[in-house]
């Protein structure tokens, strides 16, 4: 029997490697400054730990959204995607298993997932601030040719990246104290937790990857709002399937609701 379940883990692994790559690959919408792209593909991931545990799940989801970028010519993007997304299965999957039914650790996890989100958005706040005063040229691109339109772009990317720091902590305030009964809800709170803090690691790890990849940490923030709107659509694509299939025979696949 054990053998067996290891043999339809590895089958659904494979599977679902396969989904997360076309999930990433069907809607690539290229992101300005950072030759990167948005995609779906972060709700497979989501899923793939859901079904498969983190172990499994850091696979399909390294492995899938590595093969995405060599098959849509992001290459240069290549290992930095493998260990991100993979990184991204493993803390969904242990943060589901350290919070669900414990309700000390998902407030201690979301006060300290929210203070540092405030902390890495002031951060990237003065380095754009200091950026732009101290060498505004390195922030020219084709989508900016010229330093009389550079502060008008400067003041709409702080705008949105002062939205992104504010929704995230509020979000995770709400889990904390308002949300307090997991039984009234399709979707544990702990899955919540795990999702949220999975997708701002992502988010945060492409931009020290894009600073790293581009020698300029200010021009990797402008990919920020575009991260956290491909990490919000992940989140909610991937909800919506959980709640659909927590209702069906299917509920009993899910590895880490047991």
């Amino acid at each position: 029997m054990a053998e067996r379940n290891k043999t339809n883990r590895i089958i659904l692994t494979g599977l679902m490697l396969a989904i997360t790559t076309i999930a990433t690959m069907v809607i690539a919408i290229p992101v300005p400054f950072t030759s990167g792209y948005i995609h779906l593909g972060d709700s497979m991931i989501f899923l793939s730990v859901l079904l498969l545990g983190w172990r499994y799940g850091a696979i399909a989801a390294g492995v899938g959204s590595a093969l995405a970028d060599l098959f849509l010519g992001y290459v240069h993007w290549l290992p930095w995607t493998l260990g991100i997304k993979a990184i991204m299965a493993i803390l969904m999957g242990i943060v589901i298993e350290k919070c669900v039914g414990n309700k000390r650790n998902t407030l201690i996890a979301s006060l300290v997932t929210a203070v540092f989100w405030l902390i890495f958005h002031f951060s990237v706040k003065r380095i754009i601030e200091y950026e732009s005063t101290h060498n505004p040229a390195a922030l020219l691109s084709e989508e900016v040719q010229d330093l009389s339109a550079l502060g008008s772009f400067l003041n709409t990317v702080q705008s949105q990246l002062m939205i992104v720091a504010l929704a995230i902590p509020i979000f995770l305030i709400i889990i904390s104290f308002v949300i307090r009964k997991r039984e009234h809800f399709v979707i544990p709170i702990s899955e919540i937790l795990g999702m949220t803090l999975s997708g701002l690691w992502m988010v945060f790890a492409y931009y020290i990857a894009a600073g790293l990849i581009y020698g300029n940490f200010a021009v990797s923030a402008f990919s920020i709002p575009m991260n956290m709107l491909q990490f919000i659509m992940g989140f909610l694509v991937a909800s919506l399937i959980t709640a659909a299939l927590s209702k069906t025979p299917l509920n009993k696949h899910f590895r880490v609701r047991k």
